[in-house]
């Protein structure tokens, strides 16, 4: 029977080293929390997610993803392991964001259960101090990523391969690492095959993974060169021979996609040096045991000539880290990369660090001399490790909100997919093309694959400048943060206020407003138009002052000298509208409409710009008289409102439109378009709030 203090000893040292984790916990639940709260959202949480989705289902569909750039689809710039994986996984439970979240989800699980093999086997054959010490490093390298979170713009849970790519490498390097030292024969044989599949797929995730697959032949050689004929050859079967595949079968696509024209973008070197100093400043106690682990293995090998098996594990790991480094470095100085390129080494770092634990630990039992103080100091140092990185990652404490939808997005969403579906005819959903299959809507092309085909480049885009041309779209959604060479033949209709649903993680866009054709609005029965601008000049009009300028506009005014640009107009109905910005806000004037006589009982009318009641107003002139008056709504705003004038006592009369601009200060300018007669069950129908 075990007495109470023995059981005690026993324990302890388990206890005392889990306390020193308790940042790194806290860490990791903070990210659960996180996780946990995005994970149902119905909506893209970052801009690229509903494209992937979109990749998935086309591969489900059996169209496949690389072909010629077309209107119908443009793949992103990566190979296709993600996406496949989706569509098989989408034939059993459904194509979706919960999904795809839950790939990487699970991968984030794959991860830590790599990372604690690698402490286990990092601390086997060692004593109860350093196996305490490995569990905590472990952790601390878990919290260390954790950490990251918010730095790398909530990029772990996401309908992205990065944290499927990230489990792969890591998984294929830890096994690279041991796998190759086990067995004899077929079966040692086989382990080291293995880990080449591992890593061999994992550049049809990402292709970064080459340089993963040339640090994985590094350990090979390192650990068992008998096994490098192996590991070269599956790696290179997989490869190379998964890369020909894929050529006949795309017709020679494939590698156009993700070669040539991601060799297109910039590579900027500020920013390939910035990012070496990113990685290795973020976390300082990090990089510092780092340097305090290789020291004390230089120590050891140096007075010892022998290494404590956790003093391997630390160096491969430290080799891997500088591999990842590079990797970030790289993937950051390309054009349009986020910080999500750190991921890599972030994590290995986090795992360098925490096998940097027990390693210390070990060395110095090593060396020290005296047997009855060497454990004590040794624990001590690798104490006093953990608890500087445990600080720093309570100084790294963030907070969910920022990355984690509200239920004002989530009803925005719905909004958003209502509007998309009752929109009749085809739609363009270029930033978000999810949200066109959720409103029972066909897909087309994610605005992404537009840029990444034309930026400093001249390809042609099959049936986009047609299907712009033809009207073929009824409404183009657009975001705020819209990269598409430009919508001709459209115009912006209206915005899309409450019907924004944020992203969250990465470039944080949403969005902003529909365009629609450009031709002039078809009234509807029973309504007649009077004036609508669509001439392109006021012919029969008269204009008073500079405001009205010499013609209608077909969009808001640019900077003019030292007077500011306009903000951008929404709902000009058809082509043109009148504006009385010309010469900025403190430009006045007045325009006059020809005469006609009333022959309904109410006038409608778009009228937008400032609401000042006083010195911006729309006058109804009847025998030189002013007999009604209306404002612009208010709030004031670039954006034509719906405006009604009753006319049932004027029908008969002979009235001009007056429109007057008195005004001087901020928003001190009319817009005016689309004047209509209207009998008053035809301005229900028409009326646009």
């Amino acid at each position: 029977m075990i007495d109470e203090p023995s059981r005690l000893r026993r324990w302890a040292p388990w206890i005392a080293w889990a306390v020193l984790a308790a940042p790194a916990i806290a860490q990791l639940i903070l990210l659960a929390a996180t996780v946990g709260q995005r994970f149902g959202y119905p909506y893209d949480l970052e801009w690229m997610e509903g494209g992937m989705l979109q990749h998935a289902q086309r591969i489900a569909d059996g169209q496949g993803i690389y072909g010629p750039p077309s209107v119908d689809f443009i793949p992103y710039l990566y190979t296709p392991l993600y996406p496949g994986a989706l569509a098989i996984l989408g034939s059993i439970f459904g194509l979706s964001y919960q999904l795809g979240r839950a790939v990487s989800i699970v991968s984030m699980f794959g991860i830590a259960v790599v990372v604690f093999s690698v402490m286990t086997r990092a601390s086997r054959d060692s004593g109860r101090a350093v196996r305490a010490a490995a569990l905590t490093g472990g952790l601390i390298a878990l919290g260390t990523f954790a950490a990251t979170y918010p730095w790398t713009k909530g990029w772990f849970d996401l309908v992205r391969c990065d944290t499927l790519f990230l489990w792969m490498v890591t998984a294929g390097l830890t096994m690279a690492h041991h796998k190759a030292r086990l067995g004899t024969g077929w079966r040692g044989q086989a382990r080291t095959a293995a880990a080449a599949a591992v890593l061999g797929l994992a550049f049809f995730c990402k292709q970064t993974g080459i340089l993963f697959v040339g640090a994985g032949g590094v350990i090979v050689l390192v650990t068992n060169w008998r096994r490098a004929p192996i590991y070269v050859a599956v790696t290179g079967a997989i490869g190379l021979g998964g890369t020909a595949l894929l050529q006949v079968a795309t017709g020679r696509w494939f590698w156009t996609y993700v070669f040539e024209v991601h060799q297109a973008h910039d590579f900027n070197r500020d920013r390939f040096w910035m990012a070496l100093w990113e990685i290795l400043g973020k976390f300082p106690a990090m990089t510092a045991a780092i340097a305090v682990g290789l020291v004390a293995v230089a120590a050891t090998a140096a007075v010892r000539r022998e290494l404590p098996a956790a003093a391997r594990t630390f160096l491969i790991w430290v080799f891997v880290f500088a591999v990842s480094t590079v990797v970030g470095m790289l993937g950051f100085a390309t054009e349009f990369a986020e910080r999500n390129a750190y991921m890599p080494a972030m994590l290995h770092g986090g795992i360098a660090a925490g096998v940097a634990v027990p390693t210390v630990i070990a060395c110095l039992q090593l060396l020290l001399p005296d047997r009855q103080r060497r454990a004590l100091l040794a624990e001590l140092a690798g104490a006093t490790l953990t608890v500087l990185m445990g600080l720093q990652l309570l100084g790294a404490w963030w907070s969910p909100r920022p990355w984690v939808p509200t239920e004002a997005d989530k009803l925005a969403g719905d909004a958003l997919i209502a509007h998309i579906a009752a929109t009749p005819g085809e739609v363009w959903v270029p930033a978000h093309p999810w949200y066109a299959h959720l409103a029972g809507k066909r897909m087309y092309v994610h605005q992404m694959g537009i840029k990444d085909v034309t930026w400093r480049q001249h390809r042609t885009i099959l049936g986009l400048d047609q299907a712009l041309r033809e009207r073929r779209f009824t409404a183009v959604f657009v975001d705020a943060a819209q990269t598409t060479p430009g919508l001709p033949g459209y115009r912006r209709d209206d915005r899309l206020a409450g019907e924004a649903p944020r992203t969250v993680s990465g470039a944080r866009i949403r969005p902003d407003a529909v365009w629609v054709p450009v031709g002039p609005v078809v009234p509807p029965p029973g309504a007649r138009v009077l004036f609508d601008f669509e001439d392109g000049t006021f012919d029969g009009w008269t204009t008073e002052g500079t405001a009205w300028g010499k013609a209608p506009v077909e969009r808001e005014l640019p900077r003019q000298g030292p007077i500011p640009a306009q903000g951008a107009i929404y709902r000009i109905g058809g082509r043109f509208c009148a504006d009385s910005y010309h010469g900025g806000d403190a430009a006045t004037g007045t325009l006059t409409s020809p005469a006609w006589t009333i022959q309904a009982p109410q006038l409608r009318l778009r009228l937008g710009g400032g609401g000042n009641q006083q010195t911006l107003r729309v006058e109804l002139v009847v025998d030189g008289a002013a007999v009604r008056w209306v404002n612009a709504p208010t709030p004031s705003a670039e954006r034509l409102r719906d405006v009604t004038i009753d006319t049932h006592d004027l029908v008969g009369k002979v009235a001009r439109i007056r429109v007057i601009d008195a005004a001087i200060g901020g928003f001190g300018h009319l817009l005016i378009d689309e004047i209509w007669e209207e009998t008053p069950a035809t301005a229900a129908r028409t009326a646009a709030p």
